[in-house]
């Protein structure tokens, strides 16, 4: 038995597969263990797997095979400098010591990534030599012609040549920098996408533009010839000695700079779209016509990022020379490890290769695949509420009657697939009749952009019926784009068809509208018997049931993830969306019928919290009506005002000269927190929260399935964040004018899991033991007695459950002392001396906002380390964090409801001490955490 390892890593998509006397037995890319979309880092975890999954130790391993030449790549790096220099030096700086410290030294990092337990020698070979025999030794011909186009690998941006049998030949290449990658990749980054990871959302983009730029491409910016060749004009790009991909000179040629992520998507990023995906077109056709005119081929092998482009490809299938295409399914980076074990077998080797009909890839199906025993203990852990169905037929009926009612449903089955493309294992299914569908999925479930097509999956053999495909032709892996039949078209009204740009988006425009793009194509994905299982059983069942046989396909993650891998990320996910149910293994999890579950309608949210509401005069039961609530007990009539109840009550017994909560309530009513602003769409809000880092600790330290309390919400946009992942939460604050623009949101974006209500904290207006987390964050500093406060807060947390409390530091606040005596003595002058707003976007209402919180509040008190743990021990609550840790000479933990030491009085001081400069920036906040003893009933904090 001769066992291989292929590694692909360090620059995008690392990945690790493992080839045994030439089957190819597994394949994975690390993102899919570390969860970072597009990791390059060494692909450790990946390798684990592969080894796992053979019953091997990096010791049994024959080779390994790195999937191109390092010292080539420097190579180039180092000439390019040269060549621009000094103009490069600032990119140079950046890159190079990651060279010498990483990247040239490859045996070494390998032999650590494999424990230091394999000691054979590595074989390069080099990067189009890997993509190459990735696109044909698993492919179904005997003999083919090769063709790889990507961006760069050493100095190879391109290349074509031969297999046949066991052997791979290139005879010519396209060289560095001009490369068709580079130019899509640039214009990815010119439109306000992300290089390396956006290009698709480019060709999904493209159909809602003319393609206007095209001549002045061409024109100026490069000379594409008839062989597919093409010469890049350098002085419109940057990317040779820059850190940005187009140069000024580009950005003056097509009319203004590149667009701002955070912009909106005009039709001038759709007409620049549409452009640069017709000249990529193009040059493969030509490409592909030189490479048949040079090999006399019938068969063509694909791979390279840009044999990705499933539209590229299509019209390579259609128009071009060739009778049959075959592309790598992971035809970036990743494949690259897959291409390199498999050289090393036939080619070095010099095995013999048998051509399988269908394919050696094993439907790219390569990854982990986890057992009903694991997923049930997966489930029990996180209190999930599920089903389980131990026959295959009754699951698939299920699941079909789910899609047919119009339900979205996650699909996790069998192994996980190799390549970027969801295939049937790990996929989010729905019913692609449903108009509405597309966007549904996009905004609710994914969270991602509006305009994104979603893939249909179909019955092999009803794939031509559907689709303009030939009826013998497959296309199991989705790298194919079909235009939908004619006959399965709707036809359009004179005003549907004259809509340009984004209003092309909402027409119905065949009968499988939710996978039919605005220009009638489909990137198809064909179901057979022979790959895909009950995957297959599914559709089956749904084309019995509705006489369709299409499902929607796409990926089952959130738009900033990888495909998810485990049972914990697909029901991490499963919580984190819209998505109605789950099917694992032999496992169905409904959202209804989830702990954390709120119904939809304003009559069944409102009963749904009623549950933890309570009158804050004498804690009775509230009696709901439409326009106010009603206390059992003393009849007390609580106003309901735009859908937030005004259940504040006056408190007595706090000892002060002024009434402090009155006081507060009035500044905040006369200085409410900014609006969403540009924050005004569930998407934006995740992305704004993800960027910040608490929100984001915090959303992977509260379970799914908790109810939580957020005392002092402002506008709401955290508790809107944490309910759209299966969190209950209710989100109280003095400050009216706050409560509404959350309740708006809410309100607008249909977020049942959220309620709002105007409350005094020392009057609750909720049961006791209620609450799995309560996070109290900025508001008992504003109060008469803080203590107070938190001693009423925390008897209303459950057992088990955690307080998270942000006070000012009496320490860090010394400096925002200091700039508010001076603001007082300069009338507000000098805002530039504060941290925060020398940083602050040009918000004049954030600026305004954030100055009168800090120092011009009417009460604000200061606390210690010290103090808070005493406040802890009195109510009973275990210490569980501070941030920052109040032990500064041990390591953080890993998350916020890890455990760590107190620390004493000296650890305290140093703690403290450093807040002086380090909390400046945030008003000397810190934050403790506590734990109130005894069993978890819902899970809350455990980790995900």
């Amino acid at each position: 038995m001769t066992s291989i390892l292929g590694i692909s890593a360090f620059y995008h998509d690392s990945a690790a597969s493992l080839v045994i006397d030439g089957s190819i037995v597994a394949a994975a890319q690390e993102e899919r263990f570390s969860r970072e979309k597009h990791d390059s880092s060494f692909p450790t975890r990946a390798i684990e797997y592969c080894l796992a999954e053979a019953g091997l130790a990096p010791s049994d391993l024959d080779y390994v095979g790195f999937y191109d030449k390092p010292i080539r790549k420097f190579e180039r790096i180092l000439e390019t400098y040269l060549a621009y220099a000094p103009s490069g030096f600032a990119s140079f700086l950046k890159s190079v010591p990651v060279w010498l410290l990483e990247k040239l030294h490859l045996p070494r990092e390998m032999r650590k990534g494999l424990g230091n337990g394999y000691h054979s020698r590595f074989l390069f070979t080099s990067h189009h030599q890997s993509h190459a025999a990735s696109a044909f030794f698993p492919s179904p011909f005997e003999e083919a012609a090769i063709l790889t186009v990507d961006g760069v690998g050493e100095w190879t941006t391109a290349s074509y040549g031969v297999g046949s049998g066991n052997r791979i030949r290139l005879d010519r290449e396209l060289r560095f920098p001009h490369s068709l990658g580079l130019l899509y990749a640039a214009f990815t980054y010119y439109t306000g996408f992300k290089v390396n990871s956006d290009e698709y959302k480019v060709m999904g983009l493209a159909p809602y533009g003319e393609p206007k730029y095209v001549d002045l491409i061409l024109k100026h910016v490069i000379d594409l010839r008839d062989d597919g060749s093409l010469w890049m004009d350098m002085s419109y790009f940057n990317y040779c000695q820059g850190l940005t991909m187009t140069s000024q000179k580009l950005h003056e040629l097509l009319g203004g700079p590149p667009r701002r992520p955070e912009d909106p998507i005009t039709q001038r990023e759709m007409d620049l779209a549409a452009s640069v995906q017709k000249v990529i077109e193009e040059a493969l056709l030509r490409c592909a016509r030189r490479v048949h005119d040079d090999t006399g081929m019938k068969n063509l092998c694909l791979a390279g990022g840009v044999a990705l482009n499933c539209v590229a490809n299509g019209r390579l299938l259609r128009e071009g020379p060739f009778e049959n295409i075959w592309i790598q399914p992971a035809a970036d980076d990743a494949g690259g490890a897959l291409g390199v074990a498999l050289f090393i077998w036939h080619q070095l080797l010099d095995q013999p290769r048998e051509a399988n009909p269908r394919d050696s890839q094993r439907g790219s199906l390569l990854g982990p695949s986890f057992s009903d025993r694991e997923i049930r203990a997966l489930l029990d852990e996180v209190g999930a509420s599920y089903e389980f169905v131990p026959d295959d037929d009754e699951l698939c009926d299920r699941v079909a009657d789910m899609l047919a009612n119009g339900q979205v449903v996650g699909w996790f089955q069998g192994r996980l697939e190799f390549g970027p493309r969801a295939l049937g294992s790990r996929s989010i299914l729905a019913d692609p009749r449903v108009p509405q569908m597309q966007s549904v999925i996009n905004m609710k479930v994914k969270f991602r952009e509006g305009f994104r097509p979603f893939a249909p999956a179909v019955l092999t053999e009803h794939a031509a019926e559907y689709f303009d495909l030939e009826p013998h032709r497959d296309s199991p892996y989705m790298l194919l784009v079909a235009p939908v039949s004619t006959k399965k078209r709707r036809p359009l009204t004179p005003e549907e068809s004259a809509r340009t740009g984004i209003d092309k988006l909402n027409v119905h425009r065949s009968e499988i509208p939710a996978v039919t793009h605005v220009d009638f194509s489909a990137r198809i994905q064909t179901v057979d018997r022979e790959r895909h299982g009950l995957y297959r059983k599914v559709l089956e069942r749904f084309e019995e049931k509705t006489g369709c046989p299409v499902l929607v396909n796409t990926s089952l993650n959130l738009a900033w993830e990888p495909i998810v891998c485990s049972p914990r990320q697909a029901y991490h996910t499963f919580m984190s969306s819209g998505i109605d149910a789950l099917c694992m293994g032999h496992f169905q999890l409904r959202k209804a019928a989830q702990p954390s579950w709120v119904p939809k309608g304003e009559e069944a949210r409102r009963a749904a919290f009623s549950e933890l509401l309570s009158s804050p005069c004498c804690g009775s039961v509230l009696e709901q009506g439409e326009a106010s609530m009603v206390c059992s007990s003393c009849a007390h009539v609580f106003a309901v005002d735009d859908g937030v109840p005004r259940l504040f009550a006056p408190h007595e017994g706090i000892e002060s000269s002024k009434d402090v909560t009155e006081v507060v309530k009035a500044f905040y009513e006369e200085t409410p927190f900014p609006n969403y602003d540009e924050h005004d769409s569930v998407r934006s809000l995740i992305e704004k929260s993800r960027r910040g880092l608490y929100a984001r600790e915090l959303a992977e330290a509260i379970s799914h399935n908790s109810t939580v309390l957020e005392v002092g919400c402002g506008t709401g946009q955290l508790s809107n964040f944490l309910g759209i992942s299966g969190r209950r939460v209710l989100a109280t604050d003095l400050c009216m004018n706050s409560l509404r623009l959350g309740e708006e949101f809410r309100r607008r974006n249909d977020l049942s899991q959220v309620f709002f209500a105007q409350m005094n904290l020392f009057r609750p207006c909720v049961k006791l033991e209620s609450f799995d987390v309560i996070l109290c964050n900025g508001v008992l500093h504003h109060t008469a007695q803080p203590f107070e406060g938190f001693r009423r807060l925390t008897s209303l947390l459950r057992p088990g459950g955690y307080f998270v409390l942000g006070l000012y530091n009496r320490y860090g606040r010394l400096l925002t002392d200091l700039r508010r005596a001076l603001f007082r003595l300069t009338g507000g002058r000098g805002e530039w001396l504060d941290p925060y707003l020398r940083t602050l976007p040009r918000s004049e209402q954030k600026r305004r906002a954030w100055f009168q919180d800090q120092y011009q509040h009417p009460h604000e008190s200061k606390h210690t380390i010290r103090e808070v743990l005493d406040w802890f021990d009195h109510c009973g609550l275990d210490f569980v964090q501070g941030i920052p840790t109040p032990t500064p000479l041990d390591d953080g933990p890993d998350g916020l409801f890890e455990r760590t030491a107190k620390g004493g009085t000296a650890d305290h001081f140093l703690a403290q001490l450093r807040q002086i400069g380090s909390g400046n920036r945030e008003g000397g906040f810190f934050v403790m955490i506590g734990q109130r003893p005894g069993p978890s009933t819902s899970g809350a904090g455990k980790a995900r």
